[in-house]
């Protein structure tokens, strides 16, 4: 019988201190994680933009608190689904301000199914959030063309941002 080679799904406690994702030279994102039996607590430091070359998904729900600047969280749309007016717009679901806006929450706070695809698009200034994640159902994904992509084949194919100039 073969065991699985992620020993990580096996653990009740972790601590992920300051993981840069992207480039270690130039990262997208700076994250501090929290993981309890499967639930995870971050702190996301947005320094840009996430992939939005295709749109992505995650592997459980989450409910994502901007504690400092703002960003935007865009969406797939469909306008009309005539070829002529083409198949393929965007949707920004709004801007999400920092928590200091706090008499209007629905501008701090996040939710998103595991299911729904988008990108987040960052400003110049960045951003800082807190993250609270459910616990993982399925796996997540780039969606090229209609079709799920494991983000190694994804990445392998297309390669990592790492233009610091990308928003």
């Amino acid at each position: 019988m073969k065991g699985s080679t992620n020993t990580n799904r096996f653990r009740v406690f972790q601590i992920r201190w300051k993981e840069k994702l992207g480039y270690p030279e130039n990262p997208y994102l700076i994250r501090w994680t929290i993981i309890l039996f499967g639930y995870s607590i971050r702190l996301h430091h947005w320094l840009r933009s996430d992939d939005c070359r295709f749109f992505h998904d995650h592997s459980s729900n989450l409910l994502s608190i901007v504690l400092y600047g703002h960003y935007w969280n865009v969406k797939p749309a469909i306008i009309n689904k005539d070829p002529t007016f083409g198949e393929r717009k965007f949707r920004t679901e709004g801007i999400f301000n920092s928590w200091k806006n706090i008499l209007n929450l629905r501008k701090s706070v996040w939710f998103s199914k595991a299911t729904e695809q988008h990108y987040l698009s960052i400003p110049k200034t960045g951003a800082w959030t807190l993250l609270f994640e459910g616990r993982p159902y399925r796996k997540w994904g780039f969606w090229v063309n209609e079709h799920k992509w494991r983000p190694l084949r994804y990445f392998s194919k297309y390669g990592i941002i790492q233009d610091e100039n990308y928003q």
